[in-house]
C-alpha cells in the first residue's frame, strides 16, 4: 500500500518550484483552477508515480553505464519539478494528504 507524507514535509521544495519554474507553476494554477479536489489528488498522485518510474530509470542507467542519457536527466527534472508543483496547488487548496481521496484507487486486490 502507498503511504504518503503530509505535504508540510516537502515545504522548501514546494516554495522553490515557484522561482525555479514559475511557468510550470501558473500553467497548472490555471489548470486547476477547475479541478475538484479529487482531480488534483490524481494528478498528484501520477507526477509521484512518473517520477519514481523517472529516477529509477536514472539509477539503472547510472549503474549499468556509469551515466544516464541526457534524456533521463531530463525526465527526472522535470517529473521532480511537476511534482512539487502539483504538491504546491495542493496545499493552496488545503489537500494536506493524498490518503482519504486516493484510498480506492490505490487499494491492492
Amino acid at each position: 500500500m502507498l503511504h504518503f507524507s503530509n505535504f508540510d514535509d516537502v515545504a522548501c521544495i514546494t516554495n522553490g518550484i515557484t522561482v525555479t519554474n514559475p511557468a510550470m507553476v501558473a500553467r497548472i494554477r490555471a489548470q486547476s483552477a477547475h479541478l475538484t479536489d479529487y482531480d488534483i489528488a490524481a494528478h498528484l498522485g501520477n507526477a509521484i508515480a512518473s517520477s519514481t518510474d523517472a529516477a529509477h530509470s536514472l539509477a539503472w542507467e547510472e549503474s549499468q553505464f556509469g551515466e544516464a542519457r541526457a534524456e533521463t536527466l531530463v525526465d527526472a527534472e522535470y517529473f521532480d519539478d511537476l511534482v512539487a508543483a502539483w504538491s504546491l496547488i495542493a496545499s493552496e487548496r488545503g489537500i494536506d494528504s493524498l490518503d482519504g481521496l486516493l484510498i480506492d484507487v490505490v487499494a491492492v486486490h
